[in-house]
């Protein structure tokens, strides 16, 4: 009945001065049958409301705008789309997919700077340690100085039996053989002395670092964490200050041993034969030129490798510390196809590095073993000469050879601590 009364005031339309409460319904009732269907007499009631409205309602006039507004629909409908068509600026087209754009350029990892008053407040409490370690790698670097002169004076002795075989050969060289194995003994005491010094302090500072970074990382902002990965924070704590301890006890161990060993070497080079060692301290500052620059490239792309190294183990700790959340996105392909790439960018880098530092060695190799052969050689003439002895040749070749290892393994030139 509601729907009825409905659809008559609409149709109707509005009507001035007329009130529903004026007009006298007829009244009606439904009834049921005894099959539950309604009667017939809703439907007369229905016929006589609707035909007493239409005889005290009369129709308004039709609205002479009703004509215009469509003729207004009508042309908008025509007239827009050509609008558009001419000036598609007015038009805002929705994409599903942004469109295609050149990749963002890489930002450039920017060069941090070493911060020695940070270093010196991790250093300050081990300062007797470092001491202790110094005095025992110059004493060791002293003793290893001593050895080349022995071992020209055994050869000596051993040159002049060999020519003679005159005299006891045990009881001549009974003397400096001692010398030479307390000499040894005094060195391999020195060098545990030093090593186990410094091992000590290194674990030390290791431990008092990786405190303070964890501490440090524990205080950051959320945000801070939002911009970078877990796995890169894990690297910093772990790889990292293990790479700093490594470097740190080289650089005091070999650094202090060889500066010391170079010196004395070359002081006794001197001692020897002037001629030869000034033809050593020609071709060998050439050499830790060259050696100086390659090794300083190796080690820029060495730090490379260890930054993709902790690119690839933050996208594998993301994807595993999430791993609800991938496998209810079924995103186990797009994880495996990311960590693909990096360890693919990871290996190239690697291989990279791998060539270099095999140029490297086989440069080195070659450049050492010519001055080996280019000291035997004018050596050799003057011995024939009568300006050198044979047993001062062995010791010259002994102490330049312990010159040549030392520059080959000196921190300064080392490419790095270990190749990966």
């Amino acid at each position: 009945m509601l729907v009825h009364l409905f659809r008559v005031g609409i149709r109707g339309g509005p009507v001035p001065r007329w009130s529903l409460q004026s007009l006298r319904f007829q009244t009606f009732s439904a009834a049921r049958s005894s099959d539950d269907q309604f009667s017939s007499c809703l439907l007369r009631a229905v016929a006589q409301l609707r035909s007493q409205l239409r005889a005290h309602l009369p129709r308004s006039p039709p609205a002479s705008h009703r004509s215009t507004s469509a003729w207004c629909w009508v042309g908008g409908t025509l007239v827009v789309p050509a609008v558009l068509w001419q000036h598609p600026r007015f038009c805002l087209i929705a994409l599903c997919e942004a469109k295609g754009s050149p990749p963002a350029q890489p930002t450039r990892a920017r060069e941090l700077r070493f911060k020695w008053k940070l270093f010196w407040h991790f250093l300050h409490p081990h300062l007797l340690a470092l001491g202790l370690a110094i005095v025992l790698a110059l004493g060791a670097a002293l003793v290893n100085v001593q050895i080349p002169l022995l071992l020209g004076q055994l050869v000596e002795i051993v040159a002049k039996y060999t020519r003679e075989h005159v005299g006891s050969f045990v009881s001549e060289s009974r003397r400096l053989s001692i010398q030479l194995l307390l000499l040894y003994g005094v060195q391999g005491l020195l060098t545990f002395g030093y090593l186990v010094l410094l091992s000590h302090m290194g674990e030390r500072m290791a431990m008092d670092m990786r405190k303070a970074l964890f501490s440090s990382l524990l205080r950051q902002d959320i945000a801070f964490f939002d911009a970078k990965k877990t796995g890169q924070l894990v690297s910093r704590l772990t790889t990292d200050v293990q790479e700093f301890k490594s470097s740190f006890k080289l650089v005091i161990s070999q650094g202090l041993r060889s500066s010391t060993q170079v010196i004395g070497s070359l002081m006794t080079l001197s001692i020897l034969s002037p001629r030869l060692t000034l033809m050593l301290a020609v071709v060998t500052p050439a050499l830790m030129g060259v050696g100086t620059l390659m090794g300083s490239g190796l080690r820029k792309l060495s730090r490379q490798c260890q930054e993709q190294i902790a690119r690839a183990t933050g996208v594998a700790d993301e994807a595993l510390g999430s791993v609800r959340t991938v496998r209810a996105f079924a995103m186990e392909k797009r994880e495996e196809e990311r960590y693909q790439a990096e360890l693919e960018s990871c290996c190239c880098k690697a291989e990279e590095l791998g060539r270099g530092i095999a140029l490297f060695q086989g440069l080195s190799n070659i450049a050492f073993n010519c001055m080996v052969l280019g000291t035997l050689f004018i050596g050799g003439s003057l011995v024939a000469g009568q300006q050198l002895k044979g047993g001062d040749l062995m010791s010259f070749l002994v102490a330049s050879q312990t010159v040549q290892r030392l520059f080959k393994g000196c921190p300064g030139l080392r490419l790095f601590p270990r190749m990966r």
